[in-house]
């Protein structure tokens, strides 16, 4: 698959990735925030319940001190003791009824937690009450369902459960109990005291606060004092729960008070012990109530995150159109230019790397176009240069038929010399024209050589040595006309001014695709730095200015030079076997002037 960054547009891509980039970060922004939040809200939750579990255990336990201190206060009165030893038809006990029944009641009437108080009486057949207060028989105790756990204890706490009196009328209502035996001075088991505590009161006392959930009181065994539901919901009957809530306590083992569960629904479950009576007070919570808040937040943020997203999409909107805006412009432009309009440039206020891009791309226009007219010039010049060797090619019968009378006079005069001489010049002007073309064999260069070599003979009467070193297979290759014998004159004229005698030398080599041809001499030498601005060796800066015109800067002519020792030029030219085409087609554009 191609990657996306080289396919869709600048502006796509940058406009995709902000969007990316800034969802990503809204979302992990928004969900950790949550997390933390709701995290915090529970940390908090679990710590304010504890504390209030605590305080609540504190009162809870001060009311049970008292009550169980008032049981214990009854129990010990002696009146109470000797009231339980005495036979059931005796006078005496008779004789008490009511006043036991009145210090019974007594705590009822003064005691806003006590609803009522019974005294089981292991030796008698019938009961006395007064309301809910009263002396009952011990069939009662042992027909209930708490006796077994009343039987094996000196006294114990029971959870909620109805109120049976006898034959006692009253309101349905619930209670909680304490049960306390009372003992003989010899220690034997003659009465049951029963303080009955009212559950509303349980209910006020465990539920000051006005918190969702419901609240369980239990005892040592996990048994169920007292509980209150506050649940707008429906409650958690304790039936229902007993079993798992006795498996989520067990971890009071460990060093922890609260625990997340899922029962009915997910619930926080948060528990603290009292110290003396190792009851267990117990809250539990519906997750839902504990992150209402954070819900409320999540609300929020998720408002925020859209307008955020509204944000980033604009922002991403603008950014990414000021972002492309500019390199479209470049773009355009370079179109422009492509199609011909060499003058284009792009307003550049820009100082980052956009407008360094601008600022090469106007300088870089800038230099084709000079660099365009630089080669127009050149053009120009090898036309004119072109159109002045045609020229010089005019009239070349009226040349060559002068040379021939004049080289018949000198037949006539007995001028061998002369008339050789003439036969030479006219063989190189024969040469040299070639038809007007710019390219010849490297035999025609030869050949032209040669003719000139030998006038130079003549002229100098052979005290000039010329050695030619060159495979017959090279004289196949074209090159430019007129490329060796000014070689060959400047060294004359230069290398052996004010010698009558010396040594010439041209050879040539291939190597691949280039041909090499060398002219050596043993001549006075010249200082090679002034080659460019020399006037004497315009020779050498016609040929150089020819190949770099022809061929390019990878061939060229390369001089080596000791004062004193000689000279050596080198040339490096194409292995060309024919005309280049471009000269060709010059040369037909020109015929008609000759």
């Amino acid at each position: 698959m191609k990657n996306p960054l080289k396919v869709f547009s600048l502006q796509t891509t940058f406009f995709v990735s902000f969007m990316i980039l800034s969802g990503v970060l809204i979302a992990l922004l928004g969900v950790t925030g949550y997390y933390i939040t709701n995290q915090e809200v529970v940390d908090k939750t679990i710590s304010s319940r504890i504390l209030l579990l605590d305080e609540i255990n504190k009162q809870l336990d001060l009311q049970l001190q008292t009550i169980e201190y008032d049981s214990l206060v009854v129990a010990s009165n002696p009146q109470v003791k000797q009231y339980l030893q005495q036979p059931e038809d005796s006078f005496e006990r008779v004789g008490q009824y009511n006043m036991i029944i009145d210090m019974l009641s007594r705590h009822s009437y003064v005691k806003e937690a006590v609803h009522s108080v019974q005294l089981y009486v292991k030796n008698s057949l019938t009961s006395r009450y007064r309301g809910a207060n009263g002396v009952f028989t011990y069939d009662f105790l042992q027909n209930s369902p708490y006796y077994e756990r009343i039987q094996h204890a000196d006294y114990v706490w029971l959870g909620t459960h109805g109120l049976e009196v006898g034959d006692y009328i009253g309101s349905p209502e619930n209670v909680i109990s304490f049960v306390r035996k009372v003992l003989s001075s010899s220690g034997e088991e003659v009465g049951i005291l029963v303080f009955n505590i009212k559950l509303s009161y349980m209910y006020e006392l465990i539920s000051g606060d006005k918190a969702e959930g419901g609240r369980y009181i239990l005892d040592t065994n996990r048994r169920l004092i007292v509980e209150s539901n506050r649940s707008n919901a429906d409650p958690l009957a304790y039936e229902s729960i007993e079993q798992p809530l006795r498996d989520t306590l067990k971890q009071d083992d460990l060093d922890t008070n609260h625990a997340i569960v899922s029962w009915k629904d997910k619930q926080l479950v948060i528990w603290n012990k009292q110290q003396r009576t190792q009851w267990i007070s117990v809250d539990i919570i519906p997750w839902d109530y504990i992150t209402e808040g954070s819900k409320r937040i999540q609300t929020i943020i998720m408002i925020a995150a859209v307008l955020c997203v509204i944000f980033a999409v604009v922002m991403a909107y603008v950014l990414s159109r000021q972002f492309v805006k500019p390199i479209r412009k470049l773009v355009k432009s370079m179109n422009s230019f492509k199609t011909g309009q060499l003058a284009t440039q792009v307003e550049n206020d820009y100082e980052n790397e956009i407008g360094y891009l601008n600022q090469n791309f106007n300088e870089m226009t800038k230099n084709i176009k000079e660099l365009i007219v630089q080669l127009n010039e050149q053009n120009k010049s090898k036309r004119e240069a072109e159109l002045q060797v045609l020229q010089e090619q005019m009239n070349p019968h009226f040349l060559y038929n002068t040379l021939d009378i004049m080289n018949w006079h000198a037949i006539d005069a007995g001028a061998n010399d002369i008339s050789r001489m003439l036969s030479l010049l006219g063989k190189m002007l024969r040469i040299g024209l070639s038809g007007g073309g710019t390219f010849i064999p490297l035999a025609r260069e030869m050949e032209h050589l040669k003719c000139y070599v030998e006038l130079q003979r003549i002229r100098y009467q052979q005290q000039i040595k010329f050695e030619v070193d060159m495979d017959e297979r090279l004289l196949v290759y074209w090159l430019p006309k007129l490329t060796l014998q000014p070689l060959v004159e400047n060294a004359i004229i230069h290398g052996f001014h004010s010698r009558r005698s010396g040594y010439i030398k041209i050879s040539g080599h291939e190597n691949e695709h280039t041909l090499y041809l060398c002219v050596e001499d043993n001549g006075h030498g010249m200082n090679t730095k002034e080659l460019p601005s020399s006037r004497e060796h315009h020779g050498l800066r016609n040929i150089k200015e020819r190949f770099g015109l022809y061929f390019g800067p990878n061939c060229g002519l390369r001089v080596e030079s000791t004062p004193d020792l000689g000279t050596k030029i080198m040339l490096s030219l194409p292995m060309l076997l024919q005309e280049p085409a471009e000269f060709k087609q010059l040369e037909e554009e020109e015929k008609p002037h000759d």
